[in-house]
């Protein structure tokens, strides 16, 4: 009787359920929680369904083909033999989760399309949380907020979702319940009528569009746009001059909106640089082994956390070597003395994009320039408050100087270029007081030499000192608001400064010529850290930065005398950027090995070729977006969303079997 009951949409919802289950929550059975066991019900249904009626054609002969060479290529052939892996024993359950489920579409007449149909109501759940704000346990569940005193849901936090897989998991999930609402309509004689008449459909759609927009996921977006394209080129029911306006009104509204938000679609992103370290990695046909991507991939960063804490969050341990050689290079290199050029270039607008980057780079000869660490954006445009009081080198004007640390060394010369333009200054003892100024703190007095002090000069430059017992000012010859410049250091430092010191800014509020100033912004190093600080209005001052914390910050060091830079030391506020930004082929090409990776994608793009034609527009439709969303975030390797990942493919590849037959 049971049996009898089983069609796709009650298995869409053992599904769905798993989504409105918070993660890691009951059971802890060898991996094994509560939102896992819908799953394992379905898959044990399933099953019995499968081996009552045992009858094996060329299918099931395929899959389990398949299935037995991935198991013994994945259990042997990597560089960490383990049987019981936990994540190698995961892709074999999704694998024979997704066979059982199309085997039993296919022996039932059953539409492949009502399994993702349950998805609506996970969508009423998410709009919950959203209204309610609810924040569940983790840093990216449910609602997360900003911090701010604000209720407004637009502004005040963003979707992570029920799930545990954070809002680029929860955005792929609303993308697929907007489009296969839209789909319905697509379907319908009358577009106008049918959003009236099916207003549960309406509504559904009203919904999932709105959580998709809250989860501000990036890729979430991107995927939705791919499915819109697919489904309105396949559509019978649109003429083609309707399709082409509107496919140039979604292109339209797309690049507006990127305009209208650039912080959302445009700020940085540590992808590239996360992929471009998982490619180093990558073997052709030996892997590191099923989850041992964090492992491998990070092991220059997680050697410098604590043990426990390495054990306690990631569940990795290093050797004593391993730890060692990092760990050296980076305590024993801020001590030494190291002279060079440090560079800051500000990009005030990227090409035609509406963002503003800033990037850093050292030179030992002034010639030759490498970057330290990427380049770093917030998204928008960046416009510094105009300042015409003086330039600063070190200290501030008011003499503060954070955490009492400075520059230890000497400057020997700044160049300044602002477009077409070059400005250099020379700090020796000639210049003084002529192209540059030595002032006393908070103010424009002269330093005296004999009541305040000697000022030490070398052959190269001048004795940088506590910004309470002078500062450096530079003649502002120009206004750098709006513009494209760079700053030139050459330094001789004594040490690479450990607190948060400033190397340049334009923050001095000193009168010129009887005009008001205010603060704009510094340039500065945090242990070894770039950082550009800017001040957008006269209350929250320096609350605005980019460079530092992130895995794409390099750090600064001195070696044999001269600068260089290293990967920066990695902090437990990065957990989330390590954990969730990866391409999931990628993943699994350092895992399992390139080979393997290769030959699914083959697989996959074969099935998709031989049944591309509009009979099966909303199955390409809906495999296609989980595909470009996984190209951003390991999908695959979610176990909320895994599953319907490897759906789709294994019920094209049926049907490719059935043509070839």
């Amino acid at each position: 009787m049971i049996v009898s009951k089983i069609n796709s949409r009650l298995i869409g919802s053992f599904f769905a359920i798993t989504l409105l289950i918070p993660p890691n929550f009951g059971l802890n059975f060898y991996g094994i929680n509560f939102e896992d066991i819908p799953l394992i019900g379905i898959f044990l249904i399933l099953l019995t369904i499968k081996l009552m009626k045992l009858n094996l054609d060329r299918f099931d002969k395929s899959f389990l083909t398949f299935f037995l060479t991935f198991v013994i290529y994945t259990s042997f052939f990597t560089k960490e033999i383990n049987l019981l892996n936990q994540t190698n024993l995961r892709f074999y359950f999704y694998f024979g989760l997704a066979y059982l489920c199309v085997d039993f579409l296919r022996k039932n007449n059953d539409n492949i399309v009502e399994i993702f149909q349950p998805l609506l109501f996970v969508m009423v759940a998410n709009f919950a949380l959203i209204i309610f704000q609810i924040e569940l346990p983790g840093t990216i569940d449910g609602w997360i907020s900003n911090n701010t005193d604000s209720t407004n849901p637009f502004t005040s936090g963003r979707l992570g979702g029920f799930q545990g897989g954070g809002p680029n998991v929860i955005g792929i999930i609303c993308a697929i319940s907007s489009l296969i609402c839209i789909y319905k309509i697509f379907q319908s004689h009358s577009f106008k009528e049918y959003i009236f008449e099916d207003k549960l459909n309406s509504f559904f759609l009203t919904i999932s569009l709105f959580n998709l927009y809250l989860t501000f996921s990036r890729g979430s977006y991107l995927a939705f746009v791919v499915g819109l394209f697919v489904i309105l080129s396949f559509s019978n029911s649109i003429s083609k001059k309707t399709k082409i306006y509107l496919s140039i009104g979604t292109l339209g509204i797309s690049l507006v909106a990127i305009f209208l938000f650039p912080s959302i679609f445009l700020k940085q992103s540590n992808r590239g640089y996360l992929n471009s370290i998982a490619i180093i990695n990558i073997d052709i046909m030996n892997g590191t082994g099923g989850g041992n991507y964090i492992k491998e991939v990070y092991k220059d960063y997680l050697v410098t956390l604590d043990e426990d804490i390495l054990i306690d969050r990631f569940d990795i341990e290093y050797s004593a070597n391993q730890k060692k050689d990092t760990k050296e290079l980076i305590d024993d290199n801020s001590e030494n003395p190291a002279g060079g050029y440090l560079k800051m270039e500000f990009d005030y607008r990227d090409n035609i994009l509406p963002r503003s980057i800033v990037s850093f780079f050292f030179s030992n000869n002034g010639i030759d320039w490498l970057q330290i660490g990427s380049n770093h954006t917030s998204g928008v445009v960046i416009d510094l408050i105009d300042n015409s009081s003086f330039f600063e080198v070190g200290g501030w004007a008011d003499g503060q100087s954070p955490g009492g640390s400075y520059l230890d060394g000497f400057i020997n010369d700044l160049t300044i270029k602002v477009e077409d333009f070059t400005y250099s200054y020379y700090f020796n003892e000639k210049n003084r007081d002529s192209s540059y100024f030595i002032f006393l703190p908070a103010s424009k007095e002269y330093y005296d030499n004999r009541n305040d002090g000697k000022i030490v000069f070398n052959e190269n430059g001048l004795k940088l000192k506590r910004p309470r017992s002078y500062w450096i000012a530079i003649p502002n010859e120009t206004t750098l608001s709006g513009k494209d410049f760079e700053i030139i250091l050459n330094l001789d430092l004594d040490n690479i400064p450990k607190g948060n010191e400033t190397l340049f800014s334009q923050s001095s509020i000193l009168k010129i010529d009887e005009k008001e100033n205010n603060q704009s912004w510094k340039w500065s190093i945090v242990d070894g850290k770039m950082y550009f600080f800017w001040v957008e209005d006269i209350q929250s001052g320096y609350s605005n930065y980019l460079g530092g914390q992130s895995l794409r910050s390099g750090q600064l060091i001195a070696d044999e005398g001269k600068f260089n830079t290293i990967i920066s030391e990695f902090s437990l506020s990065q957990f989330d950027e390590i954990t969730t930004s990866h391409n999931g082929f990628l993943t699994m090409a350092v895992e399992y090995g390139l080979i393997v990776v290769l030959l699914i994608l083959l697989l996959i793009f074969y099935s998709i070729f031989r049944n591309f034609e509009s009979t099966y527009d909303i199955e390409l439709a809906l495999f296609l977006m989980l595909f470009t969303q996984n190209l951003t975030n390991d999908l695959v390797y979610a176990p909320d969303v895994a599953i319907y990942f490897w759906l789709i493919p294994i019920f094209l590849i049926e049907k490719s079997l059935r043509i070839n037959n």
